[in-house]
């Protein structure tokens, strides 16, 4: 998974035993978190249902970054440190 569905949401293809599923990504999504998909994963044994299939998030740090990529990640790091720096002073 891309670092921006990572950040900011998204819809994804999860592949399945019955193909694919789509599975929505809440924002702010850490890497390593496991959603669970109801009823995708292997079959109960002599039973008609499905168990879960797990999915878990690997993000994927983005590489090759144009200049113009690496100015907004500077950007958004001088962001984050001021706004870390006025959450310690209050």
């Amino acid at each position: 998974m891309d670092l921006t569905d990572a950040v900011l949401g998204a819809e994804v293809k999860v592949p399945t035993l019955r193909g694919e599923a789509t599975m929505k990504i809440p924002q702010e999504t850490q890497n390593g978190k496991t959603f669970r998909l109801a009823g995708e994963g292997l079959p109960a044994f002599g039973k008609n249902l499905a168990g879960n299939l797990l999915a878990k998030i690997a993000v994927k740090m983005p590489t090759g970054l144009s200049s113009k990529e690496r100015k907004l990640f500077e950007e958004l790091a001088d962001i984050r440190k001021s706004r870390r720096g006025r959450e310690s002073n209050a």
